[in-house]
């Protein structure tokens, strides 16, 4: 449906009649203004087309960016459009789904907090919805919702494939591993300190009582064997082969 638009140019065509521009900038009158005598028709042509041109172009923005009606004899409501277009043009200065960071809290027009994660509305947030789909969405997440990434404790990395970008990846450490040998010809293994042994430390071989060097030295059996896996401790070791934080992978883009 066409939007109307009451704000119109003046004398914007080449033919109009306009003091020209060089006469004009150096004109005494132009800085005191008319105070006395006869104004000429070219001059204040001048003065009535910057105003004019000044305000069409401010209601052109209005109309493109609301897509509303404007007009000359409602100030109120001209002022509040063109509040709202600017508000409006920032969001698009920044895309749809782009995550910003603060280092305190803050509430923002057109925002909505995903510390947490969390579902909402396909109808009421839709232009969201249209980025996002389902990628992040739980158990939880109902039919007509949708969910957003969940933050919380979790660093921006940089992914490094396609495949990657939105993937959340599980905190881990590298796995620390262990092993040592000992025999026991008393039949006391406590003498050797291999008893109660807990958490990452375990027996992981028993093997005949008596020391037997060609079975020590051959590597193939012995008495005890005891083991150290620290993953036994806390799954966090041996899930990654690095030091890797609970992160939430991206997709970094440079705007040019």
């Amino acid at each position: 449906m066409a939007t109307i638009n009451e704000f119109l140019p003046f004398a914007d065509q080449s033919t109009a009649n306009l003091i020209p521009y060089a006469e004009w900038v150096n004109a005494a009158k132009r800085l005191t203004g008319f105070v006395s005598g006869i104004a000429k028709s070219n001059e204040m042509n001048r003065v009535f087309a910057q105003g004019a041109q000044a305000g069409y172009a401010i209601a052109k923005f209005i109309e493109r960016t609301l897509s509303e009606d404007v007009y000359v004899a409602d100030g109120e409501r001209l002022a509040d459009q063109f509040y709202r277009a600017i508000v409006q043009m920032s969001y698009r200065a920044t895309p749809i789904g782009c995550i910003l960071t603060f280092p305190v809290h803050v509430e923002i027009d057109g925002y909505v907090a995903t510390n947490n994660g969390g579902n909402l509305s396909q109808t009421t947030y839709d232009q969201l919805y249209a980025v996002y789909g389902t990628k992040f969405n739980t158990s939880s997440t109902l039919a007509n919702q949708f969910g957003i990434p969940d933050m919380a404790h979790r660093v921006f990395e940089a992914a490094a494939t396609l495949e990657e970008i939105g993937c959340y990846v599980a905190a881990g450490l590298p796995n620390i591993l262990s092993s040592g040998r000992g025999f026991d010809d008393q039949f006391d293994i406590s003498q050797y300190g291999f008893h109660d042994l807990t958490g990452a430390m375990f027996i992981s071989r028993t093997g005949p009582r008596k020391f037997d060097r060609d079975m020590y030295e051959s590597h193939t059996s012995g008495s005890l064997a005891w083991t150290f896996d620290a993953s036994r401790n806390s799954s966090l070791f041996g899930a990654s082969t690095t030091n890797q934080p609970a992160a939430l992978q991206l997709y970094c883009l440079i705007r040019y």
